[in-house]
């Protein structure tokens, strides 16, 4: 009876360590909207350069070219410094865009892995895990953040000061600071010749710098809604939070 007792406990606790280190992965995913948010709308702005002086405002026409775009999808390799640990880590993997229907940010290395918005809610999930966190999306705390861009470009001139818009041989740079994101210090994007975004790089107040570098962009090809409903696993426990 002993052993049986001590061994559920022992089960219970190495639950709760697991819930625990996923929850705290949880609060990362604004940065992967973020991420998702700067290859949509710099897909949009690389066509759209030569135009931003003509305008009102910075960002007139980078609303008008994303409002062309309603789906994207790309493959990533993704290097994050921490700076705690002076330490980078690598990652690569995949994502999917869809207007109106949400985004799937799927790691494939050195773990599978999968942050998916339906519109509702952020699923979380590994494959080594036996859970999966759900995340209700709240619209008041949000407004004001990354999230907001996903569903409507036009509070852009809201959350970003388009700091400076340089040139480094055949790749355009661009610099924005946020004006109200309370984690993310700078953002970086490297757009080359072909209009194409070939890097992001995130500097949050941490420390802490995110890095990815993009290929296979593919704007406006037909993705099924399908890719953006979760699909339950068998044997997983869900924990909503």
């Amino acid at each position: 009876m002993l052993d049986k007792n001590r061994n559920g406990e022992t089960a219970k606790r190495r639950n709760g360590a697991n819930r625990c280190r996923l929850y705290n992965r949880g609060k990362t995913v604004f940065f992967f909207m973020k991420c998702i948010f700067f290859v949509i709308l710099f897909s949009a702005l690389s066509s759209q350069l030569s135009a931003l002086s003509a305008e009102n405002s910075p960002f007139d026409s980078l609303k008008k070219a994303y409002s062309q775009i309603n789906t994207m999808e790309a493959r990533f390799h993704q290097t994050i410094f921490i700076s705690s640990l002076k330490k980078e880590r690598e990652f690569d993997g995949e994502f999917y865009y869809k207007r109106q229907r949400g985004f799937l940010w799927r790691y494939k290395t050195p773990k599978v892995k999968y942050f998916l918005y339906d519109g509702r809610f952020i699923w979380q999930g590994e494959e080594e895990k036996s859970f999966i966190i759900k995340d209700r999306v709240n619209k008041e705390k949000t407004s004001g953040t990354f999230l907001d861009l996903i569903e409507d470009i036009a509070k852009l001139d809201d959350i970003f000061t388009l700091k400076e818009h340089s040139r480094a041989g055949d790749l355009e740079i661009l610099e924005l600071l946020p004006k109200k994101d309370t984690t993310v210090k700078s953002a970086r994007v490297w757009i080359d010749n072909q209009n194409l975004v070939k890097k992001i790089q995130i500097h949050e107040f941490t420390g802490n710098i995110n890095t990815i570098e993009f290929s296979s962009i593919k704007p406006n090809r037909s993705i099924d809604d399908s890719r953006f409903t979760f699909k339950p696993e068998s044997g997983k426990e869900i924990i909503e939070r």
